[in-house]
């Protein structure tokens, strides 16, 4: 019995010790998507739930995977700060970084919208050149292709537990962001992926999502454990989810924030390329 209740304690020593390493691990996930049937592919990075960790000095690990792939665009999908303000000047700094590789856009999330220096925060973030979007889109062309990028900014009461039901639907969506656009491919920045089914009614043909940093940890068959919402294994975790011709990539997010342990659950770096 003994060695039994040893043999238990060192295995969850061990576990523990591993979720803990964990943090500093990184993986680069690609998500290949089949949109317009020709033409040269335009490869977007995501990046979200950074919460102000660190990969390396100065963010420079992250910055050379990223650099690596050679993204046309990057796009920050909420949450690279902490709402009690830590991360920011950290997340100013990976940004100017980035920059050097191409342009950057960043869409909210519910950390961002609690912080008292939320405004000072996204100034500097526009005088360094991102492009931030606050229930506002920016147009581009990325070799002949038009693309829209929505960045959705959602009230804290749309980040509930999961017995705090609130109404939402696509017509709300038409108040944030108004109508879809017609004539380019829309990418929704939306940090919370539990309203995926909304973004697809709305008119998104694809969104990048964070918030649920992969379940926190992942079983075999069963996927996340547990979302932010303190649901247990939510349908949306992480990876790739299709609603009609609407898709959405959810990542598992870079950093932790209130449970500093990531079981089978590598950081990510997302890597979408259209095609």
């Amino acid at each position: 019995m003994v060695e039994l209740l040893i043999t238990a304690a060192v295995l969850i020593f061990l576990l523990l010790v591993y979720g803990y390493l964990s943090n500093g691990m990184l993986a680069v996930e690609h998500y290949p998507l089949s949109v317009w049937g020709d033409g040269e592919p335009i490869k977007v990075v995501m990046l979200a739930d950074l919460h102000g960790s660190f990969f390396g000095p100065d963010n420079r690990r992250l910055i050379q995977r990223i650099q690596r792939e050679a993204p046309d665009i990057i796009c920050m999908a909420g949450d690279m700060t902490v709402k009690n303000g830590k991360g920011t000047d950290s997340c100013l700094a990976l940004c100017k970084e980035l920059l050097e590789i191409c342009p950057v856009f960043y869409a909210p999330g519910n950390h961002e919208i609690q912080m008292a220096c939320y405004e000072q925060f996204i100034e500097e973030l526009k005088k360094a050149g991102v492009v931030w979007l606050d229930n506002a889109h920016h147009d581009l062309v990325i070799r002949s292709r038009r693309l829209r990028v929505y960045g959705l900014n959602l009230e804290e009461e749309l980040y509930h537990k999961f017995w705090r039901k609130t109404e939402f639907d696509s017509g709300r969506m038409e108040q944030y962001l108004g109508h879809a656009g017609k004539e380019s491919f829309n990418l929704l920045l939306a940090h919370n992926p539990e309203y995926f089914k909304e973004y697809q009614e709305w008119g998104a043909d694809l969104v990048l999502s964070g918030h649920v940093h992969g379940g926190i940890a992942r079983l075999p068959l069963f996927g996340g454990v547990i979302a932010p919402s303190l649901q247990l294994f939510p349908a949306y975790d992480a990876g790739l989810f299709q609603r009609e011709k609407s898709w959405m990539v959810l990542t598992r997010g870079l950093g932790t924030h209130h449970i500093r342990l990531r079981f089978f659950n590598t950081p990510e770096i997302s890597v979408i390329n259209l095609s």
